[in-house]
């Protein structure tokens, strides 16, 4: 009876000491995260709340939210994270984390300088992720995301996004194969411009310089009319009707970059005589147009009414740190813009106060 008094008496003690950690360890990490996120560079960030789940292993961060000064939207936006410990790693004696992103929301904005845009340069993110897991992780998994750039100075803004987003990367731990090599995975599906179905694929060292990569995306199914914003303002054309797709390949090696964008639209219409005069549209404006769809008739296929054209990409990179994303957002960008203007060079977005 003895024994099994002091049994339940230290039975007791380990339950108190659990609650009192439940209870005094949320508000405490919750600090010490926004005091972590609070200044980097150009950025700040912070967390709404913090929750713990210590039967399961695991920890929540509701609201994390990451922005920069002087822009109307911030660079990520998410709802709640939730962190679990892999049983699968721990099996095998490791400590490593599964990180879940739901419903997150990254901003990206071309803006008039560096001041107003929002592109993420100037951060090593990696290190960021260490501060809120500070275990190493070995999955990433993002559910509902979504993905928008922006540009507000344009005539008109544009506001182009990737909804649904369903993301994996996978990976992620500090283990080389058998080539000495460390590849991590990413894989991701979702909706573009509309309905348009996207699939990405890519592989990186995860604790590299970010030099070494290679990516490919494909986009089925585009109504070249979502992409007006973006054509007026870039390239001053509207697109009456159409539909297409586009394929992008590229492979970053020893930091300089090289693939393709291949396009290719059908019914493209970018001039009517009924539409642009009608309308009064201002005379070069009219003329630029009509020149567009007069080289897209010449090159086009017409028994199929389609448009095709392979766009190089051949480059360096930049800064290991911030150059990698800024390079692949803007081959995003003039992929389609290119594909639009074919044989024209020189083009950039038109700032209202340019109207």
């Amino acid at each position: 009876m003895r024994r099994l008094g002091k049994g339940a008496i230290a039975l007791i003690v380990i339950v108190l000491v659990l609650v009192v950690v439940r209870l005094a360890l949320p508000p405490v990490l919750k600090n010490v995260i926004n005091d972590r996120l609070a200044t980097m560079g150009a950025y700040h960030g912070r967390i709404a709340d913090f929750d713990l789940s210590l039967w399961r292993g695991a920890y929540r961060l509701e609201g994390l939210r990451i922005q920069k000064d002087g822009v109307p939207v911030p660079l990520l936006d998410a709802p709640g994270v939730d962190v679990l410990i892999s049983w699968r790693a721990l099996l095998h004696g490791a400590v490593v984390a599964e990180v879940d992103f739901q419903q997150p929301t990254v901003h990206f904005v071309d803006g008039s300088d560096e001041a107003d845009s929002l592109t993420g340069a100037g951060v090593d993110w990696r290190e960021r992720l260490d501060d809120l897991v500070p275990i190493s992780i070995d999955e990433i998994r993002v559910h509902g995301g979504t993905v928008v750039f922006h540009n507000f100075v344009s005539d008109p803004p544009v506001d182009l996004r990737m909804t649904g987003v369903e993301a994996r990367i996978d990976n992620l731990t500090n283990v080389r194969d058998e080539a000495g090599e460390r590849v991590a995975g990413l894989t991701a599906r979702g909706r573009m411009f509309g309905d348009a179905s996207m699939e990405l694929d890519a592989h990186f060292d995860p604790f590299g310089r970010m030099d070494e990569f290679d990516l490919a995306l494909r986009v089925l199914g585009i109504d070249l009319t979502q992409l007006n914003d973006l054509a007026q303002a870039y390239a001053n054309l509207d697109i009456e009707s159409g539909s297409g797709e586009i394929v992008l390949e590229l492979e970053a090696v020893d930091g300089r970059l090289e693939g393709y964008a291949k396009p290719l639209f059908h019914d493209l219409k970018i001039f009517s005589w009924r539409d642009d005069v009608g309308k009064g549209k201002n005379p070069l404006r009219i003329a630029w147009e009509a020149l567009a769809q007069g080289v897209v008739s010449i090159f086009k296929n017409h028994p199929a009414d389609q448009f095709a054209t392979r766009i190089p990409i051949s480059g360096p990179i930049g800064d290991a740190q911030t150059g990698t994303w800024q390079a692949i957002l803007g081959v995003l960008r003039n992929a389609f813009v290119q594909a639009l203007t074919p044989y024209f060079d020189d083009v950039g977005p038109r700032r209202r106060d340019e109207r």
